[in-house]
């Protein structure tokens, strides 16, 4: 896979009620030397002409800084996303839509299934995003899975048929120092289906705007709290028990 390799990660921490005291994440380490990270990083450039400065979570102007970062994390994960796919059950069943611009509705194509992927970078660790309770609501997790949107000036979006969210174990503001190690570390910690979205008992209504997002006015979102979302051994076995045409190339690593 081109020395882009995979572990696993499992926290175990007690829940501050948010339901849950276990859940595993696939560690993904990229070393800077593979042609996949090269790869990563040309297109990253090619597409920063096409990004607007609207800001994350703010009406405030983006910094060229922030602009970069948010380019750079989205595509690592979406294309790591789509390498481990392709790793895990063969290029032919996998797909990025080809698009030169960082708004695409459509992440990867999976069996003829659309999956949309969200990254964030976490300062406090990956424990705090899966575990630390929303201040405004102490039964979910600060961090989400984030779903599809709604707003007065575009209609609301299709859903995915899946979410893959993605964390990187840093502040943002220092995004770039993870290239100066010799391997560079993100988390699929899992994610959600169509079925959950769509789920009034499951899904909760957050305004924002996500950095690197499609849209670039704060709007409604469906977001699932990441502790009552699925981690990712969770997410893979729902994904394969849903599309029976995806034969394993290679052993995820908890199995």
């Amino acid at each position: 896979m081109d020395r882009v390799m995979f572990s696993k990660r499992k926290n175990i921490k007690y829940s501050y009620g948010v339901g849950r005291t276990e859940f595993v994440c696939l560690e993904i380490n990229i070393s800077q030397d593979s042609d996949f990270f090269n790869r990563v990083l040309t297109y990253a450039q090619r597409i920063t002409p096409n990004l607007n400065k609207g800001a994350a979570n703010t009406s405030k102007i983006r910094t060229d800084n922030i602009i970069e970062i948010d380019n750079k994390s989205g595509l690592i994960a979406e294309l790591a996303c789509e390498e481990m796919l392709s790793w895990l059950y063969g290029s032919d069943n996998v797909k990025k839509p080809s698009n030169m611009s960082s708004h695409n509705q459509i992440d990867i194509m999976i069996g003829g299934k659309t999956i949309e992927v969200r990254s964030s970078c976490v300062r406090n660790g990956i424990d705090f995003a899966i575990f630390a309770p929303d201040k405004n609501n102490n039964y979910d997790s600060y961090f989400d899975v984030i779903g599809p949107y709604s707003n007065g000036y575009k209609p609301g979006e299709l859903v995915k048929d899946y979410y893959i969210r993605v964390l990187y174990e840093i502040d943002k503001k220092e995004f770039n120092s993870l290239f100066t190690e010799k391997y560079f570390k993100l988390f699929i910690t899992g994610g959600a289906t169509k079925d959950m979205m769509n789920d009034t008992m499951k899904y909760k209504i957050k305004h924002l705007i996500p950095a690197g997002g499609e849209v670039e006015i704060e709007s409604n979102y469906r977001v699932i709290p990441l502790a009552k979302s699925l981690d990712a051994m969770e997410f893979f076995d729902i994904l394969e028990k849903e599309n029976l045409q995806l034969k394993k190339r290679n052993r995820i690593p908890w199995r």
